[in-house]
């Protein structure tokens, strides 16, 4: 009788300790999973921080580098706000025109007046949306990525309009 007993009481502790295992294993994974659930969309948001912050980057730079006495308007292109930079060369004035069509913030450098379509400007990067908006001398940029999120810069040209 005592040795039946003894073989219930190991059959118990085996239980208990495969319960145990199971629990731990469990939780081992469901840290896992909630883990890469996170990481993913860590990684979905900075990667559309990065979008929109390096469209913007990159159209103020192209304003600060233009800065110059009436070098910057708002014009359309097609459906389109496009932002105008004038700039004054020896062989006369040209003009770069940033605009968003068909998914790209484009770009395109024409003569001073020479007509532009939406299709002349060279894919830059991809941006669902991009506006500008010009309030003396400040100039606020709006570009918006895939997931319909929008972000703001205002950069402050140093010459008088």
């Amino acid at each position: 009788m005592r040795q039946f007993q003894t073989q219930k009481d190991h059959v118990v502790d085996f239980l208990f300790t495969l319960a145990l295992f199971c629990v731990f294993a469990a939780s081992a994974l469901m840290v896992v999973v909630i883990g890469a659930n996170v990481y993913k969309q860590t990684v979905k948001s900075m990667d559309d921080n990065y979008d929109s912050r390096t469209s913007l980057t990159y159209v103020a730079e192209k304003v600060r580098q233009n800065d110059a006495a009436d070098a910057v308007k708002i014009d359309r292109v097609g459906d389109s706000t496009a932002l105008v930079l004038s700039q004054q060369t020896g062989a006369g004035t040209y003009e770069t025109w940033i605009y968003v069509y068909d998914g790209y913030l484009r770009e395109v450098f024409v003569a001073q007046g020479a007509p532009v379509k939406e299709t002349d400007g060279q894919p830059i990067k991809e941006q669902e949306s991009f506006s500008v908006e010009k309030d003396g001398s400040r100039l606020t940029l709006t570009a918006g990525g895939e997931g319909g999120e929008t972000r703001q810069m205002t950069v402050f040209l140093r010459c008088g309009e």
